[in-house]
């Protein structure tokens, strides 16, 4: 259970503990997605959202990928505190990617046309699960990052000690497009970052090129879930 005086550090741990449910859960709903997934050199990409609740009461909004040969898992762990709703993006490596109240409440009105909480939620993640990651100097602040996404940017600090990127600001295109619009055509870049090798080192010096991929899973495994 997610408390609200918890801090991110302490809600990504619990994140981790739990995940593995969620993805079983996910490959066991989305099963087909063995047999209809992608060969590599497809340019296809089949794309699932869903939210799922796990025995401790953990609340996850997911986007599950099939492309290439393979799977990804994107999890997005949502929670109430007293001061509105948070959410926390864990991964197989690098940082917990935390998003304070005040980047929620705006995500959350900008979707909330469309449905109810859950449904705000589920549109948040399924377009902006995956994120380019920039070092910045943003307000003079150390170890920021901005991150382009397709709703627009996101910026916040590397709590490096505490493996986590603190989200503290969202622009969307239009707003953000004099400061950060030079980012733009990097997602552009996300398919390669995808394939790309990386030495796997400690969450804190996992290299910010490959951040928020989530966990990914051959289709054999996928079958044999």
């Amino acid at each position: 259970m997610i408390r609200s005086e918890m801090t991110p550090t302490q809600v990504a741990a619990a994140a981790r503990k739990d995940v593995g449910q969620l993805i079983q859960h996910v490959a066991e709903k989305h099963a087909e997605l063995a047999r209809t997934c992608p060969k590599p050199g497809s340019d296809k990409v089949l794309t699932r959202s869903g939210r799922f609740t796990t025995r401790k009461g953990l609340q996850w909004i997911y986007v599950v990928t099939a492309s290439q040969g393979h799977l990804a898992i994107y999890p997005l762990l949502w929670y109430a505190t007293t001061q509105g709703i948070c959410a926390l993006q864990v991964d197989a490596a690098g940082p917990a990617a935390f998003f304070q109240e005040h980047v929620m409440e705006r995500f959350i009105t900008r979707y909330l046309r469309s449905g109810g909480l859950l449904n705000a939620l589920r549109e948040f993640h399924l377009h902006n699960y995956d994120k380019v990651y920039h070092p910045d100097d943003y307000k003079g602040d150390r170890d920021t990052y901005a991150a382009a996404i397709d709703d627009g940017y996101l910026v916040g600090e590397f709590q490096r000690d505490n493996a986590v990127v603190y989200f503290r600001t969202y622009y969307d295109r239009a707003t953000g497009k004099q400061r950060f619009g030079h980012l733009r055509a990097s997602l552009k870049w996300r398919k390669a970052l995808a394939g790309a090798a990386f030495e796997h080192t400690g969450r804190r010096d996992t290299p910010h090129t490959v951040w928020g991929r989530g966990y990914t899973r051959t289709v054999e495994w996928w079958m044999a879930a």
